[in-house]
C-alpha cells in the first residue's frame, strides 16, 4: 500500500514540475491572442541589433502577466477603460522573445485590437499572418501599442502607443 502511494505522489510531483518548464509554442492553445514570432530577422528590425532569440516558457508569460500588472497599477496603461490585465489581454499580441547584450530576457510585446487584411501578389485579400509577421501600423491610436519587458529585472519600458492621424 505504501508503494502505491508514494509512487502516485512521486508522479504527481514530476507532472506539476514538468507543466512548470514547458516551452511555450506559437500555436498551442494557452492564448488565442497572442503568438510567439519566432523569426530572428524581426529583432533586427524592431532592436537594430542581431540579438539571440529564445522560447518562453509557461512561467516566463506568468511573470509577463505580473510585470504587465504593475505597469497597469503604475498608470502606464491610462488609455484602458477598465485597469485590468484582461483588458490587455482582449488585445492580439505578438510576442518577440530575445536576449539583449547585457544577457537579459526581453519579450518585445506588439500589441492590436484588432487584424487586419493583406493583399497576396495578385492584389487579392488575405488574412495577415500575424503570428508568424511583425505587424508595424503606423497611427490607429489607442489601439495599437508596443512594450517591451524584461524579464531578468522584472520590469518593463518603452512602452509606445500610436497617435491619431
Amino acid at each position: 500500500m505504501k508503494f502505491k502511494i508514494i509512487t502516485i505522489l512521486l508522479t504527481i510531483v514530476l507532472m506539476s514540475c514538468s507543466e512548470q518548464k514547458k516551452i511555450v509554442q506559437n500555436n498551442d492553445g494557452l492564448d488565442k491572442k497572442m503568438a510567439i514570432i519566432n523569426n530572428p530577422k524581426y529583432i533586427k528590425w524592431i532592436t537594430g541589433k542581431d540579438f539571440e532569440i529564445w522560447r518562453p516558457e509557461v512561467s516566463d508569460l506568468k511573470k509577463v502577466d505580473e510585470i504587465l500588472s504593475k505597469a497597469i497599477k503604475d498608470n502606464q496603461f491610462y488609455f484602458l477603460k477598465s485597469k485590468q490585465l484582461s483588458e490587455i489581454k482582449k488585445n492580439y499580441r505578438q510576442y518577440l522573445c530575445y536576449i539583449n547584450e547585457k544577457g537579459e530576457k526581453v519579450i518585445y510585446i506588439n500589441s492590436m485590437c484588432e487584424l487586419f487584411t493583406d493583399y497576396d501578389k495578385d492584389n487579392n485579400p488575405v488574412p495577415f499572418d500575424w503570428k508568424n509577421k511583425m505587424i508595424d501600423i503606423s497611427d490607429g491610436g489607442e489601439c495599437y501599442w508596443n512594450i517591451k519587458i524584461n524579464l531578468t529585472i522584472n520590469n518593463y519600458y518603452e512602452l509606445k502607443v500610436n497617435g491619431i492621424s
